[in-house]
Order: C-alpha cells, then structure tokens, then sequence
C-alpha cells in the first residue's frame, strides 16, 4: 500500500508528553523519518497486518539484567549469606 503519490488530506490529532513527542522525534530523525511520516508508516504497517505491527508481550529479562538488581547479600567467613537483621523470621 504505497502512500507516497497520494495525497494527504486526513487530519488526526493527538496529545502526549512534550518529552514522548522529543524522544519519538530524535528517533525517528536517525531514520531520516518526520514524526508525522513515522505515524503515517505506523498506520499503513497496521492495516497490513490486521493489528498492531508488534508484539506487545514484555520481553524475559536477562541473567545480566536480573542480576544487575539481585540482592547481594555479605558471606561471612564460611561462605554463608549474612542477611539483614530485618529478615530474620524467627525461625531459629
């Protein structure tokens, strides 16, 4: 569905964040895309394919990126994990 020779009379009106607007700009514009065509490829990218033209699911995180915000707890000199004092649950 090429758009290019057609002309453009449709008129859509939105509203975001002055900082979404920036970003999507500054994106758009590595590709050598005005934010007002990346909304138009959007649109024609889903009539093509019936939906949204992505998947929507959120991706499984990495080891790295689990990792990166793990709880990494002080070993005494055994090697045994000395959690806080705020975690003990009474149990010895």
């Amino acid at each position: 569905m090429a758009t290019a020779a057609i002309p453009r009379r449709a008129e859509i009106k939105t509203r975001t964040t002055d900082e979404i607007k920036k970003g999507a700009t500054e994106v758009y514009a590595r590709w050598g895309l005005s934010l007002n065509d990346a909304i138009n490829t959007f649109l024609v990218k889903s009539i093509e394919v019936g939906g949204l033209p992505f998947d929507l699911r959120p991706e499984t995180p990495s080891y790295n990126a689990i990792a990166a915000v793990a709880y990494k707890p002080e070993l005494n000199a055994e090697g045994v994990a000395v959690l806080p004092a705020d975690w003990d649950d009474g149990d010895e």
